[in-house]
C-alpha cells in the first residue's frame, strides 16, 4: 500500500535499517458497529463482543478506517458483535483487556498491533491479514506467538514470510473478498480515466540513496534498480522479489544476505519494491499520454511539468472522500503491488464502475482469460491498446467490469472469508 512508502523511506539508514516506526502502541477506545459499520462506542465495553478489529488511522490517506468499518459491517452481518479498537493513541491495550474475556478473535491488517507480549498474556487469537510484502515493516510479521496467525494475500509474500520469519506456525494465503460497503452514486461524469497513486520519482530516489547509503550499497541498489527497469517493460509479469534474490546471489552480495544482515536485506527488498511501484506508476501515466487522464497523489511534480496537456494532476484524497473519483466515464487505471487485486480495483468493483488493473490472477482465477480486456501488463504497448479499446466502447468496458465483479464476489465470498477466520481462531486453546 502506498501509504507505507513515506513511512518506510523516511527511515532509510546508511545501510543497516533502523527499526521502522511502529504504528503507535498507544491505542484508545473502540467503535461499536451498527449495520452501517460506523457507530462510535463510549469507553465502557458492551457485553457480548465477539470480534475486535484493530484500526490504525495514522496512515497516509487513512485507508484502514474505511476498510475496517466495511469489514466490521460484514462481520456484524455475519452474526458477530464487533468493536473497532483504535491503536494510534494511548492505552489501546487496556480497552482490549476489558473486552478479551468474550472475544473469539482479534483481526488486524498488515500486522499492526501484533508486536509485544500482550497476546500471550490475554490468550486471545490474533489474525493478521497482510496485503503488503513482509519486507515493509518487518516487525509486523515477526510475532511467533501460538495465538498469532499470519495470512497473506499473495503466495510469494507468504513464502518470503516463511523463509525469514515463521518458525512455530507457517504463514498461509487467503483470498480477499469484496469488502467495500458504500451506497453507489447515481451518475457518471467526465470523459477521462483516473489514476490515483503516490510516487517517488526515480531521480529523487537516487538522490536519497546516494545521501543515505554507504557507497558500496548505493552501487548495489542502483544496479538492482537498473535490472528492474529493464525487465518490467520486457516481460508480461515480473516477480520483483525473486528477481532481487537472484540479483544478490548472482553478484555475491554477502553483506546484504539475511544471514549477514537481516534488517539490511529486508530494507533492500522494501526500497526496490517501492522503486518498482513508482516506476510502474510513472510508466502508466507516460503510456497514457494520448488519453484524457486525471492523476491524484503526491510526488508527480517532475512528471506534471512535462505531461500531456490532456493530463491534470491533483493532491491525493483520503479514502473516505474519494468515492466520486471512480465515476468517470472511462474508469480507473490501477497498479497492483503484486499479482493480486489492489484495494482500488475492489472498490471500483463494489461501485459498479470501470477499471483496468495490472493484477495477474492466473494462479487464483482459472478462467481469468475471459476478462482479458480488464487486465494489462507493462509489456510493450499493452496499456495503450487497452485504453484505446475502452474509449471505443466505454459501456462495454463497464459491463465487463461489472461482470467480473459479480463473478469475483460469488467465487470469493465474505462468508468463506469469515468461516476461515473462525476456523483459525478455534485452533487456539484459550484456557
Amino acid at each position: 500500500m502506498s501509504f507505507l512508502k513515506r513511512l518506510f523511506t523516511d527511515d532509510l539508514s546508511p545501510i543497516r535499517a533502523n527499526t521502522p516506526r511502529h504504528a503507535s502502541t498507544r491505542p484508545q477506545q473502540g467503535e461499536a458497529i451498527d449495520e452501517s459499520g460506523a457507530r462510535r462506542s463510549d469507553a465502557t465495553s458492551r457485553p457480548g463482543i465477539s470480534t475486535v478489529v484493530l484500526n490504525w488511522n495514522a496512515g497516509e490517506n487513512d485507508p484502514f478506517s474505511v476498510t475496517n468499518r466495511a469489514i466490521a459491517g460484514h462481520l456484524h452481518a455475519s452474526g458477530k458483535n464487533v468493536e473497532i479498537v483504535e491503536i494510534s493513541s494511548d492505552k489501546w491495550w487496556t480497552k482490549l483487556e476489558e473486552l478479551a474475556p468474550s472475544v473469539d478473535f482479534v483481526f488486524t491488517w498488515q500486522g499492526f498491533g501484533s508486536y509485544g507480549t500482550i497476546w500471550e498474556r490475554l490468550r486471545v487469537p490474533l489474525i493478521c491479514v497482510h496485503g503488503d510484502h513482509p519486507s515493509h515493516m518487518p516487525q509486523n510479521h515477526e510475532n511467533e506467538s501460538e495465538y498469532c496467525f499470519h495470512l497473506y494475500t499473495n503466495a510469494d509474500f507468504a513464502r518470503y514470510s516463511n523463509r525469514h520469519f515463521r518458525r512455530i506456525r507457517s504463514a498461509t494465503v487467503i483470498d480477499i473478498p469484496q469488502l467495500h460497503r458504500e451506497r453507489r452514486l447515481e451518475s457518471f461524469a467526465g470523459d477521462h480515466f483516473v489514476f490515483a497513486k503516490n510516487v517517488n520519482h526515480p531521480m529523487d530516489t537516487e538522490a536519497r540513496w546516494r545521501e543515505r547509503l554507504a557507497p558500496w550499497a548505493f552501487d548495489v541498489y542502483m544496479s538492482a534498480a537498473e535490472t528492474l527497469q529493464a525487465r518490467l517493460p520486457a516481460e508480461t509479469y515480473v516477480e520483483i522479489h525473486d528477481v532481487l534474490d537472484d540479483f544478490l546471489k548472482a553478484r555475491n552480495v554477502d553483506r546484504l544476505m539475511p544471514s549477514a544482515d537481516a534488517a539490511g536485506y529486508h530494507q533492500f527488498h522494501s526500497q526496490l519494491d517501492h522503486f518498482s511501484r513508482s516506476l510502474k506508476s510513472i510508466r502508466v501515466v507516460q503510456s497514457m499520454r494520448d488519453f484524457p487522464l486525471k492523476v491524484y497523489g503526491r510526488g508527480w511534480e517532475r512528471i506534471a511539468a512535462e505531461a500531456s496537456r490532456i493530463h491534470t494532476f491533483d493532491a491525493g484524497k483520503d479514502m473516505a472522500d474519494s468515492q466520486a473519483l471512480y465515476y468517470s466515464r472511462y474508469g480507473i487505471v490501477d497498479v497492483s503491488p503484486s499479482k493480486g487485486l489492489h484495494d482500488r480495483t475492489r472498490r471500483a468493483m463494489a461501485n459498479g464502475t470501470s477499471f483496468l488493473s495490472s493484477a495477474n490472477l492466473e494462479d487464483s482465477f482459472d478462467d481469468v482469460d475471459c476478462f482479458d480486456r480488464l487486465f494489462y501488463s507493462f509489456h510493450g504497448d499493452a496499456l495503450k491498446e487497452h485504453c484505446t479499446a475502452v474509449m471505443h466502447d466505454p459501456e462495454g468496458h463497464r459491463e465487463a467490469s461489472r461482470s467480473f465483479a459479480h463473478t469475483y464476489h460469488n467465487r470469493f465470498h465474505f462468508r468463506d472469508f469469515a468461516n476461515r477466520l473462525d476456523a483459525l481462531a478455534k485452533l487456539v486453546t484459550r484456557f
